[in-house]
């Protein structure tokens, strides 16, 4: 059987030393969107290829080609919507050729449609985070990062509207893709045309084109709207046989076959671009909130049920989750907040399939790569809990430090000591992440049934697709029999590193830790969420983010409570911040 691989970008780079990429020039714009910050790399146990594996390997969830966001322009701002990725919590990759973020890889499929490179979302886009204080900006593999998904479905799915209704963007939208996938992809064959044609496309395009360019580029306009919203040959050839009389009246036969070939090269790719952006139209459907998710959570439970199990009756999603963070990663043994999974390859496959990966349900082929996510699993068990930054956060009180660890071990070790499942009816927090898992059931059959027989099957045949060795599978898995259930609770771990994963409880309805140890109806009842930190109260300023990455947390709203976890509230002041100032030493 022959292999499926992928070749993926940042492991050329370690493999080859120096790969130097170049392509065709981006679009005009004002230049990328970067932070104000400058990044310190905090240890948080990744060697150096660890980390480009981490940062970079494809799942096998390619969704758009890369062509694609280079060339697609921002609804908002008229950028490339490659350089906008940081307004939704992407973290620029200065070391990457390619300009792709923290978090998206680039490579190629060998039995996809396209030959082309496809990006998609892989582990750390959520799962290496940033936090910034006073102008410092700390980057740490493993940390929760503020991702904003589902903003970038909406902005994604208005900019493609916006294409897809203007003549003039869609032909420039061709033109570009045409232009990076001829001069940088070389293997690219996404609107495939030859230099002369694309030259004469070039001519089309330009600002201050002659009288006669300019109605050709009309007609060529009109034909690729028609022809996409139609998805009609005879619509294309009506067009075309307008491009025949208006090029002869010039005297351009030459340009008659150009614009004909424009025409083909456009036609012969419409299902692959029409397939791609109904995709787009179910995922942003699907990550729908009745409760919006904002900066750093996500539904992704229900995504799935609404992409996996029910497509044809989404729901909305109203209990987002706070994105974990991941530091000793290697001691896991059930997953998510109410650890209701023991087997991480079909979380993963399943993860992977919710951002963009393609799925033939009735045989259970997909295009996760299998040897990739194994991987990242691998890459993923060398986390470790960073360090308290004492040169950008302040020095530990030791004093107090030393004071607060006695209360620790009365107050939050019996829980965090290792993993347990709290009840919901001793923990208190709010319910409905759990309870939806719970109660979701279609066919008479619970959600964790349905996973674990389409996540089995979907696991089973990519392996055997892959020809993966079964004691691979056995080293990656947690479980000789991995599984799903229900937990009735919320899953505990240890707390190491939780300075580096504010704001807490599963769904992030506390911005510090100083608040999570005051009775409910002293904590915060809306507050800012982003990446500015409060070293003194341990966790993020509740008060004070960046006005263009801020959003503000009601925790009246369903899913968002912040009750329960009454642990510690009893404390005096002085108490309470001796146990604040010994958590950072964890």
């Amino acid at each position: 059987m022959k292999k499926r691989y992928i070749i993926t970008i940042a492991v050329l780079v370690i493999i080859g030393g120096l790969l130097l990429f170049r392509g065709p020039a981006p679009l005009e714009s004002s230049g990328p969107v970067l932070p104000e910050v400058g990044l310190k790399v905090l240890e948080s146990g990744l060697n150096k290829e660890e980390t480009v594996i981490w940062r970079h390997l494809d799942e096998g969830s390619g969704f758009f080609p890369l062509s694609f966001f280079r060339s697609l322009e921002d609804v908002h701002t008229g950028r490339p919507f490659i350089e906008v990725f940081p307004k939704f919590g992407f973290i620029p990759d200065p070391a990457n050729k390619l300009g792709l973020p923290v978090g998206l890889s680039a490579g190629r499929l060998k039995e996809a449609p396209t030959k082309s490179l496809l990006v998609g979302v892989s582990c750390s886009a959520c799962h290496t985070g940033q936090y910034n204080y006073k102008g410092a900006g700390l980057l740490i593999d493993g940390a929760p990062n503020m991702l904003r998904f589902r903003a970038l479905l909406d902005d994604m799915n208005a900019s493609v509207a916006a294409t897809l209704e203007s003549p003039k963007k869609l032909l420039r939208l061709t033109y570009n893709i045409a232009k990076w996938e001829h001069d940088f992809e070389k293997e690219g064959e996404l609107m495939e045309m030859d230099p002369d044609t694309l030259a004469f496309f070039e001519t089309l395009t330009k600002s201050g084109k002659d009288a006669d360019s300019d109605e050709v580029a009309g007609h060529l306009e009109a034909a690729m709207h028609a022809g996409y919203h139609s998805n009609k040959t005879d619509e294309l050839i009506k067009y075309a046989e307008t491009f025949s009389r208006s090029l002869s009246k010039v005297g351009d036969k030459k340009g008659v076959e150009y614009a004909h070939s424009i025409l083909q090269a456009f036609h012969s790719d419409l299902d692959f671009i029409q397939r791609r952006f109904k995709r787009l139209k179910i995922l942003n459907k699907a990550f729908s909130n009745a409760t919006v998710s904002g900066p750093g959570r996500s539904d992704s439970f229900d995504a799935i049920w609404d992409l996996l199990v029910s497509p044809d009756n989404i729901s909305s999603l109203d209990a987002p989750v706070s994105i974990p963070h991941l530091f000793d990663y290697a001691t896991y043994h059930w997953g998510h907040w109410d650890g209701n999974s023991s087997t991480v390859l079909e979380r993963d496959f399943a993860q992977a399939i919710a951002l963009g990966a393609d799925l033939n349900p009735e045989t259970g082929v997909c295009s996760v790569i299998p040897e990739n996510v194994i991987a990242l699993e691998t890459v993923a068990r060398s986390f470790q809990s960073p360090s308290w930054p004492e040169d950008v956060l302040g020095k530990i009180d030791q004093d107090k430090a030393k004071a607060g660890e006695p209360l620790y071990q009365q107050h939050c070790a019996p829980c965090h000591s290792s993993e347990n499942v709290v009840p919901l009816e001793e923990i208190g927090t709010d319910p409905t992440r759990e309870q939806n898992f719970a109660n979701l059931k279609k066919g008479g059959k619970g959600y964790w049934e349905i996973l674990q027989a389409v996540g089995s099957k979907i696991v089973a045949v990519s392996m055997k697709q892959h020809q993966i060795p079964h004691e691979d599978v056995v080293r990656i898995e947690r479980d000789k029999n991995p599984s799903w259930k229900i937990t009735g609770g919320y899953h505990t771990r240890t707390l190491n590193g939780i300075w580096a994963s504010a704001p807490y409880l599963h769904n992030g309805s506390v911005p510090t830790i100083w608040d999570l140890l005051q009775p409910v109806e002293k904590r915060p009842a809306d507050f800012l969420v982003g990446r500015e930190l409060d070293p003194k109260k341990l966790g993020i300023d509740a008060n004070n983010q960046p006005s263009d990455g801020n959003w503000r947390f009601d925790v009246t709203e369903r899913g968002n409570g912040n009750q329960g976890h009454e642990h510690g509230t009893a404390l005096s002041d002085d108490q309470k911040w001796s146990l604040v100032e010994y958590l950072k030493t964890l």
